[in-house]
């Protein structure tokens, strides 16, 4: 690939319409300025005087960011929020990044999805994130929900040409993907095979059949391997475990290796895709979602696999040097970063 072929690539993607369906969680930023704490009259403690709030779409919602500053034509979300002011933030935040917000669910017995942290700013600006606080539904979804899931996915995948599945909740049938939800993925695949489905799951990536899948190493080794608790998967090891998962998906799939790169798995064969090496420090937050994004919108497109990994890698490159923050990459950061390297 030179840079008039990413170039080519990039332009492409204001053309492509992309679905991301899943969890969406709302990443919430409360700077708390403890400066500006008194002690309660009604209680022993010091309050948190909070300042400034900031709020950024998570999870599901962190691949629609990377979409969205990677310039993706269309994007539609469907995801189920709560009738909560969470929710609201979450509808703002999606339409702010121009997502069509149109499938979204909203139920009065969910909540939110929400990842509250709390910044706390000392003397001369001096910052430290505090304990997070976690506000997840803590039962199964309903099955009226459920229903309304259905029917909008199969509406709005008449819509897309790609569609990414984002299954972040840990705790089986309690978050978007359900097993009616997944089992439905997997036979719209079957029914459209011209259009791409492209699965993200922690726990669940094992389950998927005749999807793209993309599990990092460790997910790929706990999906053929459900005991095992080692500490490291060399590549050797994720090359066994993708291919496994390549012959029960039926389709093309990715492995991604953290700096390593990205293993592709397709026709037959397992090629490395080198990962960009980088001096500076980094952050892997947030770095398989801009992937995802990458990768499905490239092969959207109608590139190889060899060649969406590597788009992929120059986007996860530029994405793990944004310290703090949930990083996204621009169309010039990437034909930048192309510059200073070669594949």
């Amino acid at each position: 690939m030179d840079e008039a072929r990413l170039k080519s690539i990039l332009e492409g993607f204001r053309e492509r319409k992309i679905l991301v369906v899943g969890d969406f969680y709302l990443d919430a930023y409360w700077i708390v300025d403890k400066t500006k704490s008194t002690l309660s009259l009604e209680t022993p403690w010091h309050t948190n005087p909070v300042i400034e709030q900031r709020y950024s779409p998570g999870a599901a919602g962190t691949v629609t960011n990377n979409l969205a500053s990677l310039e993706v034509g269309e994007i539609y979300t469907l995801g189920v929020i709560g009738e909560d002011g969470f929710g609201s933030s979450m509808l703002e935040c999606l339409a702010a990044n121009g997502c069509i917000t149109d499938f979204m669910i909203t139920a009065a017995d969910r909540v939110t999805p929400t990842y509250l942290k709390p910044i706390h700013r000392g003397y001369e600006g001096v910052e430290t994130e505090g304990p997070r606080f976690d506000i997840e539904n803590q039962s199964r979804m309903p099955s009226q929900v459920e229903h309304k899931l259905l029917r909008a996915l199969r509406e709005c995948v008449m819509e897309v040409e790609g569609i990414i599945v984002g299954d972040q909740m840990p705790h089986n049938n309690w978050g978007v993907v359900t097993d009616r939800v997944r089992a439905e993925i997997c036979q719209l695949a079957v029914e459209f095979p011209d259009k791409l489905f492209f699965v993200d799951s922690r726990t669940r990536i094992g389950q998927y059949h005749y999807v793209t899948i993309k599990p990092n190493r460790f997910e790929a080794k706990r999906a053929v391997d459900p005991d095992w608790t080692g500490g490291e998967v060399d590549i050797e090891e994720a090359k066994r475990c993708g291919q496994i998962l390549t012959e029960q998906t039926e389709k093309p799939l990715f492995v991604t290796v953290g700096q390593e790169g990205i293993l592709v798995f397709h026709d037959g064969r397992i090629e490395h895709v080198q990962g960009v090496s980088l001096d500076a420090d980094t952050d892997p937050v947030g770095a398989g979602d801009s992937v995802s994004a990458a990768v499905a919108t490239t092969l959207c497109g109608g590139s190889g696999y060899f060649e969406a990994a590597q788009v992929g890698n120059l986007v996860a490159s530029i994405t793990v040097t944004k310290i703090g923050t949930t990083g996204t990459a621009s169309h010039t950061e990437v034909i930048d970063r192309f510059g200073e390297i070669s594949f």
